[in-house]
């Protein structure tokens, strides 16, 4: 199950086309310096109660990623957008097969069990996915997070051979920044545990 879950997690990558981050690595988005969340700790304890009620009060503002998906599903209620931006994300499709990126996903997956037991993982994973399914949760998730101009560049930029290969690069990128982003993380987190 966990390696199932793995391939999903990473599904959601290749298909979303971004390295995603934990969310618990910083609630705004940004780097968090670790000296700096502990002198904030700090602050935190003794400010007033009324400070923190007067933040709970304001509207929370979208951010551009929220901006840009309140877009995305706006255009949904114009028909003939909707049939472009459907035409488009079939052909992103095309153009990177979720097939393709699933069966990857199952592969890289399989290399952490034993080898004897690969070959019965991959077959067990194919025979459970629904190709079909999940391409039109993917198509339909294309059409409500991204606009039309998104979905046009996404085309246009997926298109072209250097696209490609960049795309095929990005898992040897991330085994590269990722371990780093760990170490990172951890270092971070065991001195937020110590205090130090």
């Amino acid at each position: 199950m966990i390696y199932f879950k793995k391939i999903i997690t990473f599904l959601l990558v290749v298909c979303g086309g971004t390295l995603l981050m934990s969310s618990h690595v910083s609630a705004q988005g940004e780097a968090v310096d670790a000296d700096e969340f502990l002198k904030k700790q700090g602050q935190a304890d003794t400010a007033p109660a009324a400070q923190s009620e007067v933040v709970a009060e304001q509207p929370k503002e979208l951010t551009a990623v929220e901006k840009g998906i309140a877009e995305a599903k706006a255009e949904l209620k114009d028909k003939d957008v909707l049939a472009k931006k459907i035409s488009l994300a079939r052909e992103m499709h095309k153009i990177r097969p979720t097939r393709t990126q699933i069966d990857s996903a199952i592969q890289r997956a399989s290399l952490a069990l034993p080898a004897h037991s690969r070959r019965a993982f991959v077959g067990a994973m194919k025979g459970m996915l629904n190709y079909n399914a999940i391409e039109r949760i993917s198509v339909d998730a294309m059409i409500e997070t991204y606009t039309l101009k998104e979905l046009d560049s996404m085309v246009k930029y997926y298109s072209k051979p250097e696209a490609k290969s960049a795309s095929d690069k990005v898992m040897s990128w991330a085994s590269i920044v990722q371990p780093e982003i760990v170490n990172m993380i951890d270092k971070a987190m065991m001195r937020i545990r110590t205090g130090q």
